[in-house]
């Protein structure tokens, strides 16, 4: 049988279902990837092999659930990341916690290579609504309805907003460039 083909959506859809051909297809084109990134943080890369597999273990076993607004491509790299840091919190007896945080400066710099402070940039050329609801959404972590709630506009406003921030930055980066910055500023590190 031939392999299945999916959009990003569709793909997120039949992941919810624990679709094993929708499974299978994430496995195959994102695995690879996965593991370099992963490397980066852990430098062993059995310890990065077994990172990205138990994130797709979980998902396989618990079906995935994205968040609104949430691509699945962001999803992947946020949960390997923060594999990454527990495995080296966990190991912290044998690491040093400087060494972990030289890690996080080395990855970061690995991202600065990719000219992702561009993005950064671009991010601040937003109109200002625009970028301010951006950057609740994407460094404070908060739900549509909460920044809705906080700014007193709707829910719609806010998801419009994202739409036009979203296709402003991708008339000039990449997808790839874009899920990274997210990431890392998903997690305060921007």
């Amino acid at each position: 049988m031939g392999q299945a083909s999916y959009n990003a959506e569709e793909l997120a859809v039949a992941l919810e279902r624990r679709d094993e051909r929708a499974f299978d297809v994430l496995f195959k084109e994102h695995y690879e990837e996965l593991c370099r990134f992963a490397r980066a943080f852990v430098r062993v890369p059995d310890m990065a092999e077994h990172i990205v597999s138990e994130v797709f273990v979980r998902i396989w076993e618990r079906g995935l659930r994205l968040r609104e607004g949430t691509s699945l491509e962001s999803y992947l790299y946020v949960a390997v990341r923060n594999g990454c840091v527990t495995q080296m919190r966990s190991r912290r007896e044998m690491v040093r916690l400087e060494s972990i945080a030289e890690r996080e400066e080395e990855v970061e710099e690995l991202w600065r290579e990719e000219r992702l402070e561009e993005v950064w940039t671009a991010v601040e050329r937003l109109p200002e609504q625009c970028r301010l609801i951006l950057k609740l959404v994407v460094l404070e972590d908060m739900k549509y309805a909460d920044v809705a709630e906080r700014l007193g506009i709707s829910v719609n406003t806010v998801k419009t907003q994202m739409k036009i921030a979203y296709r402003e930055l991708r008339r000039e980066f990449s997808e790839k460039r874009l899920l990274l910055f997210f990431a890392l500023c998903g997690h305060g590190e921007c």
